[in-house]
């Protein structure tokens, strides 16, 4: 919903503490955020994108947008004021970014989300001609069926290699497609999860070598599992799916990443202990088999949701929240977590608190993060214990080691 801006100063300090002073502004409007998605480029320059909601809930109309902002600095300031760029410009739901800079030239951005302001839901792509002059967004979906969490990644010649869940027949699906201009044209989708179930929600991964690595969730086998398949030939073809996840439980919430040494690494959602927990499994063959899973976030009494990965040489960060939907009486320290392992994930240690959202009012969710070339992890996460009644803000952290985090700084879409 439309807020009217209670900060006079739109970016807050709030350190290792919950938020506790607040300075009026009158005739500023942000709106709640959700869903963001963080990249980095060559010179560490921070790119960010969020779903951001532009329409008062009283209104009855919901209406989203994809905003976007950067940084220069390191994440010390963001150019989000006076104003935040709107990408989307759609007179429906745009919402659940994904983001990819090019790294190994002439810097672009493409970001990918979905929209239902034709009917269905479908996918679409906004791409800058250079840095972040970016042209209008574009319908990538082939037909008028759903389209749903497009996810992209990028190639070291810049192609553009797309994933999403599709709903064209009646079951879903995970298509792909690959773009080799820029993301101007588009080949055919490929139907990567090849199920007998419903296969959805893929995420995806290019590695050094340019290997094309996805992964998702299926209830093929009657309990949803986390499956993997990956292309070598720029995603002519794509591997039989393997599936990764082990348990009897429903496996959902698949996160995926590689390393410069072709390491790949896979987290998930698992309710195998019988309650939510972070799951991971690495491979270091090429994806022909996955290490035994391991329970990395170890909360027995938690509902452990949205895990996410990065990776830097043989450093693996696995960020994820605890708790799941709004009300959750029942779940305590409704928190961002981080758990890092310094062995290419053959072990983790404990998982560090990073959000400091104040229960009593809402909770902290969603983190995603990137790894700049000095290895500095840049994390951000929504904490809806600023306004209540889970409307969201956008809060920003870095880590050197992830043990230390510096001061939290607040980042709003201001629209």
């Amino acid at each position: 919903m439309l807020i009217t801006a209670i900060a006079a100063a739109m970016m807050f300090s709030v350190g290792g503490s919950p938020l506790s002073e607040r300075v009026v502004a009158q005739g500023m409007f942000f709106g709640a955020q959700r869903f963001p998605a963080i990249d980095v480029d060559a010179n560490d320059n921070l790119y960010l994108t969020t779903s951001t909601a532009t329409a008062p809930a009283s209104a009855h109309t919901p209406h989203s947008q994809i905003y976007f902002t950067m940084s220069r600095d390191y994440g010390s300031t963001w150019d989000n004021l006076p104003q935040t760029r709107n990408l989307s410009n759609s007179p429906g739901e745009a919402f659940g970014p994904s983001l990819a800079v090019y790294k190994n030239g002439k810097v672009r951005v493409y970001v990918t989300y979905h929209d239902n302001s034709t009917g269905p839901t479908q996918a679409y792509l906004i791409r800058s001609k250079k840095k972040t002059k970016f042209r209008a967004a574009e319908d990538i979906t082939t037909h008028s069926g759903g389209a749903f969490s497009p996810r992209v990644a990028l190639d070291s010649g810049e192609g553009v290699n797309i994933v999403w869940g599709d709903s064209e027949v009646v079951r879903g699906k995970v298509v792909f497609v690959r773009s080799t201009d820029q993301g101007a044209t588009f080949t055919a989708p490929i139907d990567v999860s090849r199920s007998a179930g419903v296969a959805f929600d893929p995420e995806i991964a290019v590695d050094s070598n340019d290997t094309i690595n996805v992964a998702w969730q299926d209830n093929a086998p009657g309990t949803s599992v986390i499956m993997y398949s990956r292309s070598t030939d720029a995603g002519e073809t794509f591997s039989d799916p393997k599936q990764v996840s082990t348990g009897a439980g429903n496996a959902t919430e698949a996160a995926i990443a590689t390393d410069a040494s072709g390491r790949i690494s896979v987290a998930w959602v698992d309710e195998s202990p019988g309650h939510a927990e972070a799951y991971y499994a690495r491979s270091t063959d090429g994806g022909e088999s996955f290490s035994e899973p391991v329970d990395v976030s170890n909360f027995p009494n938690g509902d452990i949701h949205k895990a996410t990965l990065v990776t830097f040489h043989s450093t693996v960060y696995l960020a994820f929240q605890n708790g799941d939907l709004y009300g959750e009486d029942s779940i305590r320290n409704e928190q961002v977590y981080l758990a890092k392992s310094d062995d290419a994930g053959v072990s983790f240690g404990a998982s560090e608190q990073v959000s400091h959202a104040k229960n009593s009012v809402g909770r902290a969710h969603s983190p995603a993060m990137v790894v700049d070339s000095r290895g500095v992890l840049h994390i951000v996460w929504i904490d809806a214990s600023v306004l209540g009644k889970d409307e969201g803000l956008l809060f920003y952290s870095n880590t050197a080691n992830g043990h230390g985090f510096s001061t939290e700084v607040m980042i709003l879409s201001v629209i």
